[in-house]
């Protein structure tokens, strides 16, 4: 139910912002909301906005007195009606369907390197460097540390994900070895049970 609301409130949102000419403004702008309602401490907000007790008026004078002036028309009417519909809960998944289908629009791929120490700033452009002109897109690279990996790196988008880590590297030769140590006893087994009958 969630995947479906956010995708047609997304879709809805997105064809809004294309035809108002403000979806760079709205991109920027949603993100950081969904990040504030779903903050700690922010719960009763967004029970209230939630609450089908509360009267349409009382929910969008209680997102006018946060959000006006500072945040684009277009997004606020959308808060408001999200909260009139009672949606308000659903709103990550809405903001994570219109983050698709603004990256689909501008043909950026979003890409996790994963690495044991953070990246230099030299290396970090290089890889994107080299991820936009691999995949033709403008790269958005999101950067992860995960210390056992030992060295190397790891980069996962979309559904795909190119392991060259040194932890991979080590788990790989490690089950070669392995199979080689379990093909040498079961070699070394059979000769043994072959003996036994001679």
């Amino acid at each position: 139910m969630a995947d479906s609301i956010g995708n047609i409130y997304g879709n809805a949102l997105f064809e809004v912002c294309c035809e108002e000419n403000c979806l760079d403004e709205v991109y920027g702008e949603l993100g950081s909301i969904r990040d504030i309602l779903f903050s700690q401490g922010q719960e009763e907000y967004v029970e209230l906005l939630a609450s089908p007790l509360v009267t349409e008026n009382e929910k969008r004078a209680a997102l006018e007195k946060v959000f006006m002036g500072r945040i684009q028309p277009v997004t606020l009417n959308f808060l408001c009606l999200v909260s009139e519909k009672g949606r308000i809960r659903f709103l990550p998944e809405i903001c994570a369907k219109f983050k698709e289908l603004y990256e689909k629009h501008n043909n950026i791929i979003e890409v996790t390197a994963v690495t044991a120490m953070p990246l230099s700033e030299r290396l970090r452009d290089k890889l994107v460097v080299k991820l936009e002109a691999v995949s033709g897109a403008k790269i958005v690279l999101v950067e992860k540390v995960d210390k056992s990996l030992m060295g190397g790196i790891v980069l996962r988008y979309s559904d795909t994900e190119i392991d060259g880590s040194v932890r991979t590297k080590l788990d790989n030769i490690k089950a070669q070895i392995d199979g080689v140590i379990a093909s040498v006893s079961y070699t070394h087994l059979r000769a043994h049970e072959t003996d036994s009958y001679l």
